[in-house]
C-alpha cells in the first residue's frame, strides 16, 4: 500500500497589525505542512478571502477585545460551517470566552502560550475536509495571472510564461473580474492585496527543464554583436570541447531542444550585447557574461547587472579568463573586476548611509501622484479619475508617468502592487463595484480641485 502524504493545511490570517500578519504569515508557511493563503487586516473581509482561497483553517487576531469578533465569526461560520476557527487573545473574561465559543470559535489561543500553541491547534485533526471547489473559488492559474499582472506583465507576456494563447489569458482576466466583483487589472490587484492575495506566491509555471546538475558540462548560449571577439569566444568554446549555441534567431528559445534537454548548467555569453540580446538571459532565466570591448561607465554596469549579468570579461583577456569565468559562473558565482565595480559600490555605500526613511516615504509621492494611485486602485478609468481631480485626462497621464517611473513599473496593476508592498495603500477603505455609476463614486470623493503639480 503506498504511503499516504500529508496533506498541507491551507491558512487564512487577520490582524490589524500590519508586522503581525507578515511575521506570523512567515513562521507559519516556513512549515512544510502548513501554508498561508491570504490575510486581511479587517474581520469582516474574511468572508471574501474564504470564498476565493477555500483555507482549512482561519486565524482571528482578538487582542484585547475578543468579544468583536463574534459577529463576524458567526457570519463566517454560516457561510463556511466546516471552518476550523482560531482565535488568539490577550485576555478576556469567562463570558468574552463563552460568547467567542457559540460564535463557532473552535481554538481560543492565549497570545503568552506562543507560537508552538498555534501550531498544535492547527495540526489538530477535526475529522472532516474533502477537497471540494466552488464556482467563486480562484484557482492556481488565475492567481498566477493575478501575480503577473501585479507585476506589470502585458497579456502577451503573460501568456508567454504560462505557455498559453493570449486569449486564454483575457479569458482568465475576465473571470478574475467577476470572482472579484471588479472592472479593470488595477482594481483586481487592489482588491487582491486587501485581501493578502498578492503576498502568497502561487505554484511557478510549468518549466520544461529540470533543475540543472554540475554532472553534465555547462552549455554556453553565445550572442551579440559579429566581431573578432564574438569569433575568439566560439573558438576558445569549440577548442573546448563544451557545448555551445551560437544565436542568430532570438524568438522561442525556450522551445529550442537544447533549452529544454540539456541537463547541465546553461551560461549566456554575450558580447557587446544589444537589448534584444539581454531578452535571451530573461526568457531562460541564466546568467550572463557580458564581454564588452570597451571600458563600462558605471551607469552601464549598473544595467548590466540589473539585466542578469554576473560576469565582465574585457575583450583583451578572453583568451586568459573567459573558461575559468564560464566554468565558475556555471557554478553560481559573481565575478566582476574589483576596478569597474568601485564607482558603483561607492553608490550603494552612500545611499546605505543615508537616513532609512519610514515605509510611508518610500517612495515620495505627491499628493497628486497619491490621488490618481489610489482613484486607480479603486477601478477609475483615466477620464473618470480626470473629472473626479477636475483635471484634464491628459495632465492624468503625465503625472501616472512620472508615478510609474518612481514605482520602477509600467502599469497601474504594477503600481497598485508595488504600493501595496510600500504599505500605501489604504487596508479599509472601500472600492466601488463595477456596476456602481462613477458618478455617484464622485459625489463621495469630491472636494475642491487643486491645480498645483
Amino acid at each position: 500500500m503506498p504511503p499516504v502524504t500529508a496533506r498541507v493545511v491551507q491558512v487564512a490570517l487577520q490582524s490589524p497589525s500590519r508586522l503581525f500578519r507578515d511575521t506570523l504569515s512567515s513562521s507559519l508557511s516556513a512549515r512544510s505542512d502548513l501554508t498561508v493563503v491570504g490575510t486581511v487586516a479587517e474581520p469582516d473581509k474574511m468572508p471574501a478571502l474564504c470564498e476565493l482561497r477555500r483555507p482549512d483553517a482561519v486565524i482571528f487576531d482578538a487582542g484585547s477585545r475578543l468579544t468583536e469578533i463574534c459577529r463576524p465569526v458567526d457570519k463566517l461560520m454560516q457561510q463556511f460551517p466546516d471552518l476550523n476557527v482560531i482565535a488568539t487573545y490577550r485576555d478576556a473574561a469567562e463570558a468574552d470566552l463563552s460568547a467567542a465559543c457559540r460564535a463557532g470559535v473552535s481554538s481560543l489561543v492565549p497570545e503568552a502560550h506562543g507560537l508552538e500553541a498555534m501550531l498544535t491547534v492547527l495540526r489538530r485533526k477535526r475529522g472532516r475536509h474533502v477537497a471540494r471547489s466552488s464556482p467563486g473559488e480562484m484557482t492556481d492559474r488565475e492567481l498566477e495571472v493575478l501575480v503577473l499582472a501585479g507585476s506589470g506583465h502585458s497579456v502577451p507576456e503573460m501568456a508567454d510564461l504560462l505557455g498559453i494563447s493570449p486569449l486564454t489569458v483575457e479569458n482568465i482576466k475576465r473571470r478574475i473580474y467577476a470572482k472579484l466583483d471588479v472592472n479593470s487589472g488595477a482594481h483586481a490587484v487592489s482588491r487582491a492585496a486587501s485581501l493578502g492575495i498578492l503576498d502568497q506566491h502561487p505554484k511557478p509555471p510549468v518549466r520544461y527543464r529540470e533543475p540543472p546538475s554540475e554532472d553534465f558540462p555547462v552549455l554556453t548560449v553565445v550572442s551579440g554583436q559579429a566581431s573578432w571577439a564574438l569569433d575568439q569566444v566560439t573558438q576558445i568554446l569549440v577548442a573546448s570541447k563544451l557545448p555551445f549555441v551560437l544565436v542568430r534567431d532570438r524568438s522561442n528559445l525556450s522551445k529550442a531542444h537544447w533549452a529544454r534537454w540539456h541537463r547541465g548548467p546553461i551560461v549566456a555569453a554575450l558580447v557587446d550585447p544589444e537589448a534584444a540580446d539581454w531578452a535571451i538571459v530573461e526568457e531562460l532565466a541564466i546568467p550572463a557574461i557580458l564581454v564588452h570591448s570597451k571600458p563600462l561607465e558605471s551607469g552601464e554596469l549598473a544595467d548590466a547587472l540589473a539585466n542578469g549579468a554576473t560576469s565582465l570579461v574585457t575583450a583583451e583577456t578572453i583568451s586568459e579568463r573567459f573558461m575559468s569565468v564560464l566554468r565558475m559562473t556555471g557554478q553560481g558565482y559573481l565575478v566582476v573586476d574589483s576596478r569597474p565595480m568601485r564607482p558603483l559600490i561607492g553608490a550603494v555605500r552612500a545611499r546605505w548611509d543615508q537616513r532609512t526613511p519610514a515605509a510611508g516615504d518610500l517612495p515620495d509621492l505627491t499628493a497628486r501622484e497619491s490621488d490618481i494611485l489610489r482613484f486607480g486602485a479603486q477601478g477609475y478609468s483615466i477620464r473618470q479619475t480626470a473629472r473626479l481631480l477636475g483635471i484634464a485626462p491628459k495632465t492624468v497621464e503625465n503625472i501616472q508617468t512620472r508615478l510609474f517611473r518612481k514605482l520602477g513599473v509600467r502599469n497601474r496593476a504594477g503600481a497598485v502592487a508595488v504600493a501595496n508592498a510600500f504599505g500605501l495603500l489604504p487596508t479599509t477603505a472601500q472600492a466601488p463595484g463595477p456596476h456602481q455609476p462613477w458618478m455617484q463614486a464622485a459625489a463621495q470623493h469630491d472636494r475642491p480641485a487643486r491645480h498645483g503639480h
